[in-house]
């Protein structure tokens, strides 16, 4: 016989913390309110979203936000949402008073409803609020200014408020000092809308877009310029992270810039991927014919059907194995431009990546399809260019481990716990990508390292800097890529900017607007670009820099 009953924290649960437990034990249905916008999700799962999402990373575990969002279905951002207003309510002197006059609407105390008065700089910000964020056309921001404040405006009148913003924003920019970057890398592509080029450059770490040019041509003349713009803002380029565009290397030499180029690495090997495709769907179309003479050779067998049909399976064949030993090769060009080795955590030098690089590219040069050789002859080009980032990170290293080796008395002390850190970042950027089958690896390796550097400040202080230094290396120009897919939904709705000027306008507003807008989600969550660069314009509402400030 038991003296105490069975807690139901003792059975095998899901998460290190009983979250899944403590939801199975909450009351159905609570209190809703008619405000909220889940009106489904009670006041007691409310705490209880609240309660997960303010517990620290390290406490709720890996997961329970997703898993809050399948058990509810609901976003992430409606959970973070829920979390923040919990934690400011629960700080609140007054506490919910405006819901719980919601509650009883016949109360004597019930304060009466807010009248909003309809400002002429109201309706500006609101017209410019329709735009950024949210990304609407002039004739549907005027059906929503007519429905919300029954105040209609015409696409003419909006045209013109975005052309004066936008002159505005234009003279904004280009009084930002950059300084604060440092020397930093430049990730720079070009976006088209229809044939008329964007020339974007933006700092990869903090995502703060330095230049955003509306032009007519993409010429290494032109880009030389943008890159001449850039440094007027006080943006000292240390190198340029770009693809295999070909005027990039002519404005380097044009305005004489001394640059590291950093090629992009996942370009190249997608074309790898291309060529296997190419090949695998050749050896398809064979095998097709293979089936089609064997077909005829049982009903009717001659001897010229049978050599074509011996010389057709000797290429199938020859092109199957092709195909399974560049597959191979590509799997060894993955692993040549790697910074950290997964499975060891070893964080690569410039000389072992080049050797395996280069060997990879002679054994493929070994297969004579014509796809395979041309494909060889272009990764050679631009593989230096591509193992850049090794350089980068050579001297930051040194300058780590000798500040480590004052701490770890042990060097293979010190081997073992930059080995640990590394496969700990390595594991992260492979299960942020979508590599489920690291999870377990990655709760194992977080929890090494919280133990090891628990009470142990200088311990701590070392793996942060790591972790940050590796963070810094740049290997993509996936950085501009990103902003063109947040840039390319705002142009698709905007065809009236047909000529560049008024092109350019509204790519003022949208720079304006992205460096100081807040980011909802991921590492860089509840700050701007520019406040992560450590930029400051005096306020973060881009469109009281315009001159219409909240009433």
């Amino acid at each position: 016989m038991s003296v105490y009953p069975t807690s139901p924290f003792s059975t095998r649960i899901t998460w290190p913390n009983p979250i899944e437990p403590i939801w199975q034990m909450l009351p159905g249905g609570g209190t809703r309110l008619p405000s909220w916008k889940r009106p489904d999700i009670g006041l007691c799962d409310r705490l209880f979203i609240g309660a997960v999402v303010n517990l620290s990373k390290e406490t709720r575990g890996w997961g329970a936000i997703q898993w809050l969002g399948e058990v509810y279905q609901t976003s992430r951002p409606t959970l973070y949402a829920i979390g923040e207003r919990t934690k400011a309510d629960l700080l609140n002197p007054a506490y919910r008073r405006t819901e719980e006059a919601e509650i009883k609407p016949n109360s004597v105390d019930a304060p009466a409803a807010k009248t909003v008065v309809v400002t002429p700089n109201r309706l500006m910000r609101t017209a410019l609020t329709l735009q950024f964020p949210v990304g609407s056309s002039e004739r549907s921001a005027e059906d929503c200014l007519e429905v919300a404040l029954d105040m209609g405006r015409s696409p003419a009148f909006l045209s013109h408020l975005l052309h004066e913003a936008g002159a505005r924003a234009g003279e904004i920019l280009e009084k930002v000092d950059h300084t604060p970057l440092g020397p930093a890398m430049q990730a720079r592509d070009e976006l088209f809308v229809g044939r008329d080029p964007i020339l974007l450059m933006v700092e990869p770490h903090s995502l703060v877009i330095t230049g955003l040019y509306a032009t007519a041509e993409r010429d290494a003349e032109t880009w030389g310029c943008v890159l001449l713009l850039t440094q007027d803002r006080q943006v000292q380029i240390q190198g340029l992270a770009e693809d295999h565009c070909i005027p990039y290397a002519a404005s380097c030499k044009i305005i004489h810039l001394d640059a590291a180029i950093q090629k992009d690495v996942w370009h190249p090997l997608a074309d790898v991927g291309k060529v296997i495709h190419d090949v695998e769907r050749e050896a398809l179309h064979q095998m097709e014919g293979v089936e089609k003479l064997e077909k005829r050779l049982r009903k009717h067998w001659t001897e010229a059907d049978f050599a074509e049909l011996v010389k057709l399976s000797q290429s199938l064949e020859e092109l199957l194995a092709q195909s399974e030993r560049l597959r191979f090769w590509r799997g060894c060009l993955w692993d040549a431009v790697e910074l950290v080795d997964w499975r060891s955590g070893e964080i690569r030098n410039r000389t072992i990546n080049q050797w395996l690089a280069e060997e990879s590219l002679k054994e493929m040069k070994k297969l004579p399809h014509p796809r395979i050789q041309a494909l060889v002859e272009r990764l050679e080009g631009v593989l230096p260019e591509m193992l850049t980032f090794l350089n980068g990170i050579e001297q930051p290293l040194a300058n780590w481990q000798v500040q480590a080796q004052a701490h770890f008395e042990d060097p293979q002390a010190l081997t073992y716990f930059q080995s640990r850190v590394a496969r700990l970042w390595r594991l992260e950027h492979a299960l942020r990508n979508g590599q489920k089958q690291f999870q377990k690896a990655v709760r194992e390796a977080k929890q090494w390292l919280a133990d090891r550097i628990v009470d142990d400040p200088a311990t701590q202080e070392l793996a942060e800097k790591l972790l940050s230094l590796l963070e810094r290396v740049v290997r993509t120009s996936s950085a501009a890529e990103t902003i063109n897919s947040v840039l390319r939904p705002y142009l698709d709705r905007r065809r009236e900017c047909t000529d560049l000027v008024s092109r350019q306008l509204f790519l003022n507003l949208f720079v304006l607007w992205f460096n100081l807008h807040k980011f909802d989600r991921g590492p860089r969550h509840g700050k701007s670009p520019y406040e992560l660069a450590g930029i400051d314009l005096g306020t973060d509402d881009w469109m009281t820099l315009l001159g219409y400030p909240p009433d």
